[in-house]
């Protein structure tokens, strides 16, 4: 495959030539987002000279190699953003990931994941350059539609620099499988003993109901046959159907469950009829055959920004019951009726009973055969609403325009800036001080509706893991539902995965990070090329908090509990993760924009006060001097 230049951000010619090979341009991104974290962190350290940062890394031979760039350290929680284009290796400019993961991780770092990380980079470069390589000059009209737009956020996250690393894959399965490629993927399906399978299903919905919309009566026909033959006892009464993808089924499941196929506790009855499109997350499928039919989210044994896809079974098994919850307390309250706030419910969870199987099975399999049944966004949508995955905010297509631009043009930056802001934050905010409870809030699970091009309402997705409370602290506890509890084992592997948070500083911080830290920055930084100051998009954002403040203050004491206004914000710090691995839990201070965006709304306030003041007493005195 030639992977040939593109554009991938306006205004830097240099980077965005098209003789520039699309490698060279990946290579670039993730040298700078590398650079960014391992600053941010204070991983590395570094000096500054106005607006050029430096930093030392070691040759192979044991020699100082001096890394240069031009780099500012923003009002957005002190992200550090270095200019595209800008990094130079004794004064030559760097664009050799290997020569850089050499001189400033291998030979400079320490840590038990050293290797791991530089690994995660590597398939990056391969998998994003492979990605650009073939997109398109902009997305096209027909595709401007919220399933479509899926398969087009090809950035990945703007923090993270393994962004991309999808570890497990080969090229050829990615092109097959990586949502950027659009093409259709069909589903593996199995039967599984009753007996070895756990099921939860929705309120109101059915089991039967929910798999006739993704199989159609060629499926179920050919279904029962290859039961029926596989075994004289059973029918397929007996078995409950999993949907695997198909890269799981040959790389995982095939393999790690050979004694249960053998036994016939699991058939393998080969591929359904209807093709799927993967959405952004890889894992989760849309129909194409059936639009409206729910979404479908599957095992999968890759590794994709620093975090394997399993899905473990006490999470397919909390889906639906999470789900109810929410939905119920969403319809009760009245500020989030009025926004049209919504959540896509999680309706169906299916499993494997990993606990039957011995323990030399167990670690292999656990979280392997399992799916999450969705409900689609068009059962949320009006004649007059569109619907995008809110990263799409931050893209920018191989023609350099920015997704965003039309919108903007067409209210204005301002405006736009302030219906966006108000349409995210007001329930983020009010789900966590009015009822205790923290979503994760980055902008892949975060999609916007907007009318006319411009923001309206939020339908937040990704439930089932995904929310954080303590559980005395809800606003109303006795409705919260009893969940499965997640195995000893997994909390071991995944020590940053947990709905129960023990104090309250957790599930504030879980908003911080996900919502603030990354979301509203990389929307902050997206806008500030627009014209619109990082200070101005804080302060609109602190105004939401402090009217809503204003207008309730019936929780004045789950303000302070879940201080957002606080002047420090506890960041995870994912690049050290990578490095020292899960054995400690990485979190930093850095200073809150809302506080001080607070701080300048409050001066600005006093300095009209004292002008309006000033300005009276001029008018009494001119009265005075008639």
């Amino acid at each position: 495959m030639r992977f040939v230049g593109i554009r991938t951000e306006a205004g830097d010619k240099k980077m965005n030539d098209d003789t520039v090979p699309v490698y060279v341009e990946v290579q670039e991104r993730i040298i700078r987002q590398a650079l960014e974290a391992l600053w941010f962190e204070d991983i590395l350290d570094r000096q500054v000279n106005g607006s050029e940062w430096a930093t030392s890394g070691m040759t192979v031979s044991g020699e100082s190699v001096v890394y240069t760039c031009e780099a500012e350290q923003k009002f957005s929680f002190g992200r550090v953003k270095v200019k595209k284009g800008s990094i130079k290796r004794e004064g030559i400019a760097c664009t050799d990931l290997d020569v850089f993961l050499e001189e400033m991780v291998l030979n400079r770092l320490k840590g038990a994941k050293l290797t791991a990380f530089v690994q995660e980079l590597q398939e990056t470069m391969a998998k994003d350059s492979q990605c650009r390589a073939m997109l398109p000059l902009s997305i096209p009209v027909e595709d401007r539609h919220y399933d479509a737009l899926e398969s087009h956020m090809i950035d990945g996250h703007l923090y993270h620099p393994s962004y991309k690393s999808r570890l497990g894959f080969s090229l050829k399965d990615n092109l097959a499988y990586g949502p950027e490629f659009n093409a259709d993927v069909s589903l593996i399906w199995v039967a599984v003993r009753k007996e070895l399978a756990q099921t939860a299903v929705s309120d109101g919905y059915d089991l039967s109901a929910l798999l006739e919309q993704h199989l159609t009566n060629e499926d179920m026909q050919q279904f029962r046959q290859m039961i029926s033959t596989r075994t004289a006892s059973l029918d397929m009464d007996s078995y409950v159907l999993i949907p695997l993808h198909p890269w799981q089924w040959e790389h995982a499941v095939e393999s790690i469950f050979a004694k249960q196929l053998m036994d016939g506790d699991i058939i393998n009855l080969g591929a359904s009829v209807s093709a799927y499109r993967a959405q952004q997350s890889i894992r989760s499928l849309s129909n194409r055959e059936n639009p409206v039919a729910p979404y479908i989210k599957l095992a999968l044994s890759i590794t994709n920004t620093s975090s394997t896809r399993i899905l473990a079974q006490h999470t397919t098994q909390n889906a639906p019951l999470i789900s109810d919850w929410l939905d119920q307390l969403v319809r009760d309250d009245e500020l989030l009726q009025r926004e049209q706030f919504a959540i896509l419910k999680e309706i169906m969870g299916l499993s494997f009973r990993y606990e039957q199987l011995p323990i030399t099975q167990y670690g292999r399999a656990y979280g392997t055969l399992g799916a999450i049944w969705r409900e689609n966004v068009s059962v949320h949508l009006k004649a007059d609403e569109t619907a995008w995955p809110l990263n799409a905010l931050m893209l920018v297509q191989r023609n350099g325009i920015p997704f965003i631009q039309e919108a903007i043009e067409r209210h204005g930056v301002q405006p736009w800036a302030e219906a966006l802001v108000r349409t995210l934050t007001l329930p983020v905010i009010h789900l966590l001080y009015a009822h205790g409870i923290a979503f994760e809030c980055h902008a892949q699970n975060i999609i916007l509706v907007l009318e006319n091009d411009l923001p309206k309402r939020i339908i937040l997705k990704d439930l089932h893991d995904g929310v954080r409370y303590v559980p005395d602290q809800l606003l109303h506890p006795e409705r919260a539902p009893k969940l499965h509890p997640e195995p000893e084992t997994h909390r071991k592997f995944n020590r940053y995965s947990f709905i129960y948070a023990e104090d309250v500083s957790e599930v504030r911080d879980y908003t911080y990070d996900a919502f603030f830290f990354i979301c509203m920055t990389d929307i902050a930084l997206m806008l500030e090329t627009y014209g619109l100051p990082e200070e101005t998009f804080w302060q609109l954002c602190a105004r939401v908090i402090l009217d809503y403040q204003r207008q309730h203050p019936e929780y004045a004491e789950r303000f302070e509990m879940f201080d957002l206004l606080a002047e420090d914000a506890l960041i995870e710090e994912m690049t050290k993760r990578r490095l020292y691995g899960d054995g400690e839990l990485y979190f930093r201070k850095t200073s809150n924009p809302l506080r001080l965006a607070k701080d300048m709304l409050e001066q600005k306030n006093e300095l009209e006060e004292k002008n309006t003041l000033e300005q009276k007493e001029e008018f009494k005195q001119k009265v005075a001097d008639r």
